[in-house]
Protein backbone atom coordinates (compact mmCIF):
# COMPACT_ATOMS: atom_id res chain seq x y z
CA UNK A 1 0.00 0.00 0.00
CA UNK A 2 1.46 3.68 -0.92
CA UNK A 3 1.46 6.67 1.29
CA UNK A 4 -1.73 9.02 -0.28
CA UNK A 5 0.46 11.77 0.78
CA UNK A 6 4.30 11.26 -0.79
CA UNK A 7 3.82 8.08 -2.39
CA UNK A 8 6.09 6.18 -0.15
CA UNK A 9 5.85 2.47 1.30
CA UNK A 10 4.78 0.71 3.88
CA UNK A 11 1.89 3.08 4.66
CA UNK A 12 -1.27 2.02 6.57
CA UNK A 13 -5.02 3.24 6.83
CA UNK A 14 -5.51 5.62 9.88
CA UNK A 15 -7.96 7.51 11.08
CA UNK A 16 -7.07 11.09 12.92
CA UNK A 17 -9.57 13.32 14.37
CA UNK A 18 -9.65 17.26 15.41
CA UNK A 19 -12.32 19.76 17.22
CA UNK A 20 -12.06 23.37 16.51
CA UNK A 21 -14.41 25.18 18.88
CA UNK A 22 -16.03 28.53 19.04
CA UNK A 23 -18.06 28.56 22.15
CA UNK A 24 -21.18 28.37 19.99
CA UNK A 25 -20.60 25.67 17.65
CA UNK A 26 -17.27 23.40 16.79
CA UNK A 27 -15.81 21.83 13.72
CA UNK A 28 -15.03 18.60 13.19
CA UNK A 29 -11.84 17.81 11.64
CA UNK A 30 -10.97 13.95 9.78
CA UNK A 31 -8.40 12.52 7.71
CA UNK A 32 -8.87 8.85 6.90
CA UNK A 33 -6.12 7.71 4.65
CA UNK A 34 -3.27 5.13 3.75
CA UNK A 35 -0.03 7.08 5.27
CA UNK A 36 3.31 6.13 5.87
CA UNK A 37 5.07 6.60 8.78
CA UNK A 38 6.59 10.37 8.81
CA UNK A 39 3.06 11.68 6.77
CA UNK A 40 1.17 10.22 9.96
CA UNK A 41 3.29 11.75 12.44
CA UNK A 42 2.93 14.77 10.50
CA UNK A 43 -0.93 15.05 10.46
CA UNK A 44 -0.96 13.22 13.88
CA UNK A 45 1.07 16.30 15.34
CA UNK A 46 -1.34 19.08 13.26
CA UNK A 47 -4.59 17.38 15.18
CA UNK A 48 -3.53 17.13 18.37
CA UNK A 49 -2.08 20.78 18.47
CA UNK A 50 -5.43 22.10 16.66
CA UNK A 51 -7.31 19.88 18.99
CA UNK A 52 -5.86 20.71 22.42
CA UNK A 53 -5.77 24.32 21.34
CA UNK A 54 -9.09 25.20 19.70
CA UNK A 55 -11.17 22.24 21.01
CA UNK A 56 -11.81 22.99 24.77
CA UNK A 57 -13.74 26.40 24.11
CA UNK A 58 -17.22 24.92 24.20
CA UNK A 59 -19.86 21.95 26.05
CA UNK A 60 -19.88 19.31 23.39
CA UNK A 61 -16.72 20.09 21.76
CA UNK A 62 -14.66 20.02 25.15
CA UNK A 63 -16.04 16.42 25.58
CA UNK A 64 -14.78 15.67 22.01
CA UNK A 65 -11.63 17.22 22.61
CA UNK A 66 -10.99 14.60 25.44
CA UNK A 67 -12.28 11.75 23.12
CA UNK A 68 -9.95 12.36 20.08
CA UNK A 69 -6.59 13.11 21.65
CA UNK A 70 -6.97 9.61 23.32
CA UNK A 71 -8.17 7.87 19.94
CA UNK A 72 -5.53 9.40 17.44
CA UNK A 73 -3.24 8.49 20.31
CA UNK A 74 -4.37 4.99 20.28
CA UNK A 75 -4.53 4.84 17.10
CA UNK A 76 -1.11 6.42 15.76
CA UNK A 77 0.48 4.05 18.28
CA UNK A 78 -1.18 1.01 16.31
CA UNK A 79 0.04 2.74 13.00
CA UNK A 80 4.00 3.06 14.70
CA UNK A 81 3.29 -0.43 15.37
CA UNK A 82 2.22 -1.32 11.59
CA UNK A 83 5.13 0.54 9.92
CA UNK A 84 7.82 0.70 12.31
CA UNK A 85 10.84 1.80 9.86
CA UNK A 86 11.69 4.23 7.18
CA UNK A 87 14.79 3.21 5.22
CA UNK A 88 17.23 5.94 4.79
CA UNK A 89 20.45 5.12 2.66
CA UNK A 90 19.67 1.59 2.13
CA UNK A 91 19.58 1.36 6.01
CA UNK A 92 16.81 0.27 8.11
CA UNK A 93 16.10 3.08 11.51
CA UNK A 94 13.09 4.30 13.35
CA UNK A 95 11.57 7.17 11.99
CA UNK A 96 11.90 10.24 14.20
CA UNK A 97 9.02 11.02 16.59
CA UNK A 98 7.12 13.95 16.77
CA UNK A 99 6.46 15.44 19.84
CA UNK A 100 2.98 16.37 20.12
CA UNK A 101 3.64 19.91 21.23
CA UNK A 102 7.03 22.06 19.84
CA UNK A 103 5.84 24.74 21.66
CA UNK A 104 5.58 25.01 25.73
CA UNK A 105 2.30 28.02 24.72
CA UNK A 106 0.24 24.93 23.72
CA UNK A 107 0.62 22.45 26.95
CA UNK A 108 0.28 25.79 29.18
CA UNK A 109 -3.24 26.90 26.83
CA UNK A 110 -4.20 23.33 27.13
CA UNK A 111 -3.76 23.12 31.36
CA UNK A 112 -5.16 26.52 31.97
CA UNK A 113 -8.43 25.21 29.28
CA UNK A 114 -8.79 21.95 31.61
CA UNK A 115 -8.68 24.00 34.85
CA UNK A 116 -11.24 26.43 33.67
CA UNK A 117 -13.34 23.45 32.78
CA UNK A 118 -12.77 21.69 35.75
CA UNK A 119 -13.17 24.70 37.68
CA UNK A 120 -16.78 25.69 36.14
CA UNK A 121 -18.00 21.77 37.15
CA UNK A 122 -17.19 22.09 40.41
CA UNK A 123 -19.04 25.03 40.81
CA UNK A 124 -21.85 23.70 38.85
CA UNK A 125 -21.97 20.60 41.13
CA UNK A 126 -21.74 22.45 44.39
CA UNK A 127 -24.29 25.23 44.00
CA UNK A 128 -27.33 24.74 45.87
CA UNK A 129 -30.17 23.50 44.40
CA UNK A 130 -33.79 24.85 44.90
CA UNK A 131 -36.87 22.51 45.96
CA UNK A 132 -39.90 24.15 45.65
CA UNK A 133 -42.33 24.17 48.47
CA UNK A 134 -45.65 26.66 50.01
CA UNK A 135 -44.14 28.49 53.26
CA UNK A 136 -40.45 27.67 54.43
CA UNK A 137 -41.04 30.14 57.20
CA UNK A 138 -43.62 27.47 59.20
CA UNK A 139 -40.53 24.58 57.99
CA UNK A 140 -37.88 26.24 60.84
CA UNK A 141 -36.48 23.80 62.43
CA UNK A 142 -37.61 20.53 60.82
CA UNK A 143 -36.48 17.64 59.30
CA UNK A 144 -37.10 16.58 55.41
CA UNK A 145 -36.34 12.87 53.37
CA UNK A 146 -34.74 13.48 50.02
CA UNK A 147 -37.30 10.98 47.72
CA UNK A 148 -35.27 12.19 44.84
CA UNK A 149 -35.80 14.13 41.60
CA UNK A 150 -35.96 17.43 44.55
CA UNK A 151 -38.71 15.92 46.17
CA UNK A 152 -38.03 16.10 49.98
CA UNK A 153 -41.09 15.44 52.40
CA UNK A 154 -41.34 16.21 56.03
CA UNK A 155 -40.69 13.16 58.38
CA UNK A 156 -39.42 13.32 62.23
CA UNK A 157 -36.10 14.73 63.07
CA UNK A 158 -35.72 11.05 65.05
CA UNK A 159 -36.32 9.16 62.28
CA UNK A 160 -33.55 7.55 60.38
CA UNK A 161 -34.05 8.16 57.00
CA UNK A 162 -34.60 12.53 57.79
CA UNK A 163 -31.54 13.49 55.31
CA UNK A 164 -32.04 17.66 55.64
CA UNK A 165 -32.93 19.68 58.18
CA UNK A 166 -34.30 23.26 58.05
CA UNK A 167 -31.99 25.42 60.15
CA UNK A 168 -32.30 29.30 58.80
CA UNK A 169 -35.08 31.70 56.90
CA UNK A 170 -33.28 34.16 54.78
CA UNK A 171 -33.60 36.21 51.77
CA UNK A 172 -31.21 35.49 49.59
CA UNK A 173 -30.62 31.55 48.49
CA UNK A 174 -26.87 32.48 47.96
CA UNK A 175 -26.67 32.14 51.78
CA UNK A 176 -27.97 28.69 51.76
CA UNK A 177 -24.80 25.91 51.99
CA UNK A 178 -26.79 23.17 50.91
CA UNK A 179 -30.19 23.16 49.77
CA UNK A 180 -33.04 25.41 50.21
CA UNK A 181 -37.05 25.68 49.60
CA UNK A 182 -38.60 28.02 48.14
CA UNK A 183 -41.69 30.37 48.88
CA UNK A 184 -42.09 33.69 47.18
CA UNK A 185 -39.21 36.23 48.08
CA UNK A 186 -38.55 33.85 51.45
CA UNK A 187 -35.88 30.81 51.26
CA UNK A 188 -35.50 28.14 54.06
CA UNK A 189 -32.09 26.82 54.00
CA UNK A 190 -31.10 22.97 54.50
CA UNK A 191 -28.60 21.16 55.69
CA UNK A 192 -27.54 17.25 56.00
CA UNK A 193 -28.48 15.81 59.14
CA UNK A 194 -25.80 14.34 60.74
Amino acid sequence: MKCEVCSSQPAETILLQSASSRILWWNHGKVNASLCGDCAENIYYHQQKRTLIQGWWGPLSALATVWFTIANFLRITKHRRLVPTVELNGVQTMRPKFKVSRNPAVMIVSVIAIFIILAIATSISTAPTPVSDSDPASYSSKCWEDRGNDQLVQVSCDSDSADYVSYQIVGDPSLCVDMYLTAGDEYACLREKY
